[in-house]
């Protein structure tokens, strides 16, 4: 994934628009896509990459998780 669609995708996750993707905002996201069965799974892996621990990912964080 490009950096641009990585954005992209950043954008439409963060509901808020604050620069962070909280742990409710990627439950919605998964939601959304389907992923109810799963959601706990998915959440937690994508919060693997929250590597400074602040249980929100920014877009750094993010974009590693994509790439």
């Amino acid at each position: 994934m490009t950096e641009a669609e990585a954005r992209e995708l950043f954008d439409k996750i963060d509901g808020d628009s604050d620069g962070q993707i909280s742990i409710v905002e990627l439950a919605n996201h998964f939601k959304s896509e389907g992923h109810q069965g799963k959601l706990k799974e998915k959440v937690k892996e994508a919060m693997a990459a929250d590597s400074n621990r602040d249980r929100v990912l920014d877009f750094e964080e993010f974009h590693t998780l994509v790439k």
